[in-house]
């Protein structure tokens, strides 16, 4: 049985990943500050500590004593505008307290790390679906931070034979049995679609229709947690340290979400067309051949359909998300 660490388990993406582990008999410790986070969304098989990665005793004290074959680090802040509002924020907490990571990982002479990294490391991509050779070029603080980060892991692999895998990915969607994305403020698409569904919202806002694709709205990558969530597990056994996009490498327009959403809930949807918002790119897809080729890496969920339904599922599950 393997141990793993899972930082950043209290949310959306680490408590599914959490789960998923769980239910392959790994044995979790997440390890968690609840800042953006829900304690509700951690798996009550895991043993959950309550901590801050800033906090630099505790964490190295943790890992040095957990006796960690892996570490999944998925805590972090991730709201693209408010990194350009408060960069220092950003550089402090996904670059500063994950050094604090890293220097527990040492400390506990643990083997494997897996970092979830994110497509705003590249920036405006000059190739569509975007490789993992496209330069890193980010637009923002947060994407930035991401990309200090994967340059300190590829120096204490250099220094510490630490292997890492950095995965790059672009939309995280869908829900799992147990868990599903509440965030405050909500800022994704297909959350917002929903919340119309339910009747928290009148109606959904789509920023420009003029773009050169198809149907004029923008086009993006959604993966399913439950897919991040084998990718992640497979890249435990990484032998080759690096980073690798996880996309599907097919493109869902803002308006593809919003019709198929219609037919999933069976609700009219209203759209309201508003003026583009500065720095968003027509399409960004990615190309995830190398972590089919070197992870093994095999989706299973490669359609609006069951994505959207999924998260539906979950909604209707937790109409309020995990606000009791």
């Amino acid at each position: 049985m393997k141990r793993v660490l899972v930082t950043g388990g209290a949310g959306y993406i680490g408590s599914a990943c959490t789960e998923y582990l769980l239910d392959r008999d790994y044995e979790v410790v997440v390890f968690d500050s609840l800042v953006t986070g829900h304690e509700d969304a951690v798996d009550k098989r895991a043993e959950f500590v309550k901590g801050n990665l800033a906090d630099r005793e505790l964490i190295i004290d943790v890992v040095k004593n957990g006796n960690f074959d892996g570490i999944m680090h998925f805590a972090a802040f991730s709201l693209v505008g408010e990194s350009m509002t408060d960069p220092g924020k950003y550089f402090r907490n996904n670059l500063g307290a994950g050094i604090n990571l890293l220097d527990g990982a040492v400390a506990g002479n643990v083997k494997s790390f897996v970092f979830s990294s994110t497509c705003a490391t590249y920036g405006e991509p000059t190739q569509i679906p975007i490789p993992e050779s496209e330069k890193q070029l980010p637009i923002n603080a947060y994407g930035e931070s991401k990309l200090m980060f994967e340059k300190a892991l590829k120096w204490y692999k250099e220094i510490f034979g630490l292997n890492y895998a950095a995965l790059r990915y672009f939309n995280a969607a869908g829900a799992s049995k147990q868990f599903g994305e509440d965030h405050y403020p909500e800022t994704h698409l297909i959350p917002l679609v929903l919340q119309v569904a339910q009747g928290k919202r009148d109606s959904i806002k789509i920023f420009g229709d003029d773009y050169p694709t198809p149907d004029g709205t923008c086009i993006r990558d959604y993966i399913h947690i439950l897919d991040l969530a084998q990718a992640h597990m497979l890249a435990l056994d990484v032998k080759e340290s690096g980073h690798y996009n996880l996309g599907t490498g097919n493109g869902l327009s803002v308006k593809e979400i919003i019709d198929v959403s219609r037919k999933v809930t069976g609700h009219a949807i209203p759209a309201d067309i508003e003026p583009r918002r500065a720095g968003d790119p027509p399409r960004l897809i990615g190309c995830a051949d190398r972590a089919k080729e070197v992870l093994g890496w095999k989706p299973e969920f490669e359609n609006a359909h069951d994505i959207i339904s999924s998260a539906w599922s979950w909604v209707q599950k937790f109409p309020n998300g995990y606000d009791k």
